[in-house]
């Protein structure tokens, strides 16, 4: 059943419509039709207003129905140098079709948003929208995350997210 709104997250202020892209940076990016990508979960939404500092490590990923981000360095207040704002798009699902993933949506027209949701950090704005926040400061445990693409899982339950640290949005893996 289609949702009455998907969201899309971004990095950066788009104004006007959102135009459809194709993006194919990546061996994940397997699509071959330019495309405005939704989703009805906005924390899945929240992990793509992430942009990395030219220094920063980390790697994003969805298991258990739980969002999570894992940022290499050792503290919030570390990684608050290279934070920035963040954008959640709020989007009329008419044009949208169920495409990729479970959680995918996409339309192949332009997108005009009913809603733009403006955070100032996107370290806050990821974990007011329930995204998992973990930073790592220790080799082994980053290699293990890097390595283990579909199964975290084990690891991160072992980890004390942000939002544990700040009793915000608390998801807990098995």
């Amino acid at each position: 059943m289609k949702p009455e709104k998907l969201y899309h997250g971004s990095s950066r202020k788009i104004e006007g419509l959102l135009i459809p892209i194709l993006n194919q940076d990546s061996p994940d990016h397997v699509h071959t039709r330019a495309s405005v990508f939704g989703t009805d979960r906005v924390d899945l939404a929240a992990l793509f207003m992430f942009s990395s500092p030219i220094r920063s490590i980390f790697s994003i990923g969805f298991e258990q129905g739980i969002a999570y981000i894992c940022i290499w360095g050792s503290s919030a207040e570390d990684f608050m140098g290279g934070d920035h704002e963040g954008f959640i798009y709020v989007l009329p699902s008419e044009t949208f079709e169920k495409v990729g993933k479970e959680y995918e949506w996409q339309s192949f027209e332009a997108v005009k948003p009913q809603e733009v949701k403006h955070y100032q950090s996107v370290i806050e704005g990821m974990i007011e929208c329930a995204v998992q926040v973990y930073f790592i400061n220790d080799d082994p445990t980053f290699d293990l995350i890097v390595t283990n693409k579909f199964n975290r899982a084990p690891i991160l339950k072992n980890l004390v997210s942000e939002n544990q640290k700040r009793n915000i949005n608390v998801k807990i893996f098995n």
